[in-house]
This record gives C-alpha cells, sequence and structure tokens, in this order.
C-alpha cells in the first residue's frame, strides 16, 4: 500500500503542474453540469412544481437524475481529459520504463497509476453532486415539500457513478499501458456522452425509474462489468508487454 501511496502522490503532482488543463477542465465541467441542472430545472422541476397535486416520486426521479449526472459529468469530463495525456507522457518520457526497473509489483504500479487520474475526478464529482443536491433543494423543494433525499438517490449519485469510473480507470489504464494510449482513448471518449445519455433517457422516460432500487443496481451492474472486465485482461499486464508497445 505505501508503494502504491507514493506512486498516486508523484503522479498527481506531475499532473497538477498542467494548470491551464486544469483551468480548461473545470471550465468545462462547471458549464456542463450548469447548463444539464439548469435545464432539468427549468423543463421538469419547475412545472412539476406548478402541478396539483404535487407528484414527490416524479421530483425525486428528476433530482436523482441531475444528482446522478453531475457526478458522471465531474468524473467522465477528468477522465476524459487527462487519462490520455498521462500514459502518452508516462510513456514518452521514459518514466513507465523508469518505474518497471525498480522492484516495485507491476499490479501496483497500474493501480496507482489509475487512482490517480481517477481520484481527483471522484472529488470533483462528489462535490458537484452535493452541491447540486442541495441548490435544488433550497431553490425548488424546501419551501413546499421539505428537503428531498433518498437512499437510492445516494447509490446511484454517490456511489454507483464513482464506482463505474473506478471500474473504467482500471480498465483504461490497462488498456493504455499494455496498449496503444489512443486506444484507452477513444473507449472514454465514447463512454461519456454514450453512457450518460443512455441513462438519463432511461431514468427520465421511466423505462428505468431513476430514482428506483433497479436504477441504482443497474450502474452497480455496469460498474461490476467492466471491473470484471479488467481482471480478465490484466494477464496482459506484464512488463515485456508495456515496454514494447512503448
Amino acid at each position: 500500500m505505501r508503494e502504491i501511496s507514493l506512486i498516486i502522490a508523484a503522479s498527481v503532482k506531475n499532473n497538477m503542474r498542467m494548470k491551464i488543463i486544469i483551468a480548461v477542465q473545470i471550465a468545462m465541467v462547471l458549464l456542463c453540469v450548469i447548463a444539464l441542472v439548469a435545464a432539468f430545472c427549468l423543463l421538469a422541476v419547475a412545472p412539476a412544481m406548478e402541478a396539483e397535486p404535487i407528484d414527490v416520486h416524479a421530483l425525486e426521479t428528476y433530482l436523482t437524475v441531475i444528482v446522478y449526472s453531475s457526478c458522471l459529468i465531474g468524473l467522465g469530463i477528468n477522465m476524459n481529459v487527462f487519462a490520455f495525456q498521462t500514459m502518452t507522457r508516462e510513456k514518452s518520457r521514459g518514466n513507465m520504463a523508469a518505474l518497471l526497473a525498480t522492484p516495485l509489483d507491476i499490479r501496483h504500479i497500474w493501480i496507482a497509476k489509475s487512482l490517480a487520474v481517477y481520484l481527483p475526478g471522484l472529488i470533483l464529482g462528489e462535490v458537484l453532486a452535493l452541491i447540486s443536491l442541495v441548490a435544488v433543494n433550497y431553490i425548488y423543494f424546501v419551501p413546499e415539500v421539505g428537503f428531498l433525499f433518498t437512499p437510492w438517490m445516494a447509490v446511484s449519485g454517490f456511489l454507483a457513478a464513482p464506482l463505474i469510473y473506478l471500474s473504467l480507470s482500471l480498465l483504461v489504464h490497462l488498456v493504455g499501458l499494455t496498449g496503444k494510449p489512443a486506444t484507452g482513448n477513444v473507449i472514454v471518449q465514447v463512454f461519456l456522452p454514450v453512457f450518460a445519455s443512455l441513462m438519463i433517457n432511461l431514468g427520465v422516460h421511466n423505462v428505468l425509474d431513476a430514482a428506483s432500487w433497479q436504477f441504482a443496481l443497474a450502474n452497480l451492474g455496469v460498474a461490476l462489468v467492466i471491473g470484471v472486465i479488467a481482471v480478465l485482461l490484466r494477464p496482459r499486464l506484464t512488463k515485456e508487454r508495456i515496454i514494447l508497445s512503448q
């Protein structure tokens, strides 16, 4: 664990040096989250609050989608920005070859590099989800129906979405380290828009009730499937394959 912690700290420190990229990334995340929350509030939440009687379950559904999407966008854009650059830089500068020449366990290097990209996105996603939850509640719900928050909203927004991107980070780094970083980059670039739009549409159109345990379970299942794929591909993680792929 100490080895993993040291590699994570060094990798995060290197990533933090890209100040302009970080500023652009945060601006993109904020714009996307604000636009999404505003659209949901204007098109769904506000009309639902004017209905008589007020459908509390519909409000919980909309709020779950908002919280879940905010976390997913924070995690996804962070991964889209840093995963490819980190893997490319590590290989082109010889950092990966230097790490492989040490007695460090190759699995620890893989996990540490994955967590170094994932953890900043986790913090960003969780903070945005929490801000969205509190803001929408106090702007719309508290004066009329009270503070809305359900266990399944917490599971979907604060647990399942992060677990999906934890599994995805492990898979993408495994693919990028043992092959071309561009291949891993394609996975993360395609995953966010396709998966987010799919799950939002399923939740909003009640194909899969976003405020229910089925929605949370479906997301946990996606995280499990991606994690299993990463585990099945783990035998590809050898020093020879990483060095030859550089």
